[in-house]
């Protein structure tokens, strides 16, 4: 990122979009590393946003819900998992990977700071933190 941002400072500016998990917004028995990461990608792109706002460089994190990709086929989740252990989809089903594209081109169009898949993630992240 330290090549990019002084083009898009030459270029008047632009937006960089970082891509948390909705796991950043609730706290996860079993999870705590994944989640603390992307907690902490939460808080570089928001202290990010602050910093290069002036240079017209917009700042964005998203908060996917679980999407439908094969991105588990390509992790040490391949491995075969309990049912029981396997991560329920609770009341709402996963995503595609448009609609998620969507809310992200979404989000930039009207310069959110945090964009989230669902608005009902939005209290899942107040109560969690």
């Amino acid at each position: 990122m330290q090549q990019v941002i002084p083009l898009m400072r030459e270029h008047g500016g632009g937006n960089i979009i970082n891509i948390s998990s909705g796991t950043a917004l609730m706290d996860l028995p079993g999870m705590s590393p994944y989640a603390s990461s992307k907690k902490a990608l939460t808080a570089i792109s928001l202290a990010a946003r602050q910093e290069l706002q002036n240079d017209g460089i917009v700042v964005s994190v998203v908060y996917p819900y679980i999407t439908l990709t094969d991105f588990e086929t390509r992790t040490i989740r391949a491995i075969p998992v309990r049912e029981e252990e396997t991560e329920p989809t609770g009341p709402y089903p996963a995503d595609s990977a448009e609609f998620v594209a969507g809310r992200i081109v979404d989000g930039i169009l009207s310069g959110e700071a945090e964009i989230y898949s669902h608005d009902w993630m939005k209290e899942t992240g107040q109560k969690g933190t």
